[in-house]
């Protein structure tokens, strides 16, 4: 009974390497959605739109997916996985969709630029104006300070399904050669992904939401514009 067991043993060992041997090691094929998705095992780029993993060692593999134009994803992909085929389809990054960069011609996310006034116009309207823009596009008013010439809101929270987006506004007064009145004015984006918490998970973001864009002209016109 012994050496029969023993046969036995050996015999699914021997079927066991033969299987290795005949079929090789197991492989997944991943396929992604837009096909034009670059595909990253383990932090290495390997491919686009399609890649077979083949699993020797590994027990998974992390797999990081990303496209122009959509929210990039990371899975773990197991080797235990009873699929042969895998499909990972990405979203669209609705931040990206609802915000405008250098391409559109608005490159002044988190960077300070010149509000002139026109001759004539005094501190105390020009101030009154400044206020009116800042109230109309945000809730509440961090620091109003008059005699400094400086205003900072708070932040303006926009919420999307895998990103929130933050914005806010500072203008501070300064002179130019002329000692002509005007204003440097910054608004200040940040962006983080939603599955991730603190304060420490916001990044400047190089780009402003839609929504601010006519922010920018009313400065310029408002302010800048005269009467």
């Amino acid at each position: 009974m012994f050496k029969f067991r023993f046969i036995t043993l050996l015999s699914v060992m021997a079927y066991g390497v033969f299987s290795v041997l005949a079929f090789g090691a197991k492989k997944i094929t991943i396929n992604v959605i837009p096909e034009n998705a670059t595909i990253y095992v383990d932090g290495q780029k390997v491919a686009t739109g399609s890649y077979q993993v083949t699993f020797k060692d590994a027990d998974f593999f992390v797999i990081k997916v990303e496209a122009p134009g959509y929210n990039t994803e990371t899975y773990r992909l197991r080797k235990d996985n009873p699929q042969k085929t895998v499909l990972y389809e990405l979203t669209e990054d609705e931040a990206l969709a609802a915000s405008i960069g250098a391409e559109d011609g608005i490159d002044l996310a988190n960077k300070w630029f010149d509000v002139t006034c026109k001759k004539g116009l005094t501190e105390d309207k020009v101030w009154k104006r400044l206020m009116s823009v800042c109230t109309n596009y945000f809730d509440n008013i961090e620091v109003r300070d008059k005699s400094a010439g400086w205003i900072k809101t708070s932040w303006r929270v926009s919420n999307f399904k895998k990103k929130t987006v933050r914005t806010r506004l500072e203008v501070r007064m300064s002179f130019t050669d002329d000692n002509v009145l005007s204003y440097r004015a910054r608004i200040s984006v940040q962006i983080k992904n939603n599955d991730c918490r603190g304060e420490q998970c916001f990044k400047n973001y190089d780009r402003v939401l839609r929504y601010f864009e006519p922010l920018i002209q009313e400065l310029q016109t408002s302010v800048g514009g005269g009467e």
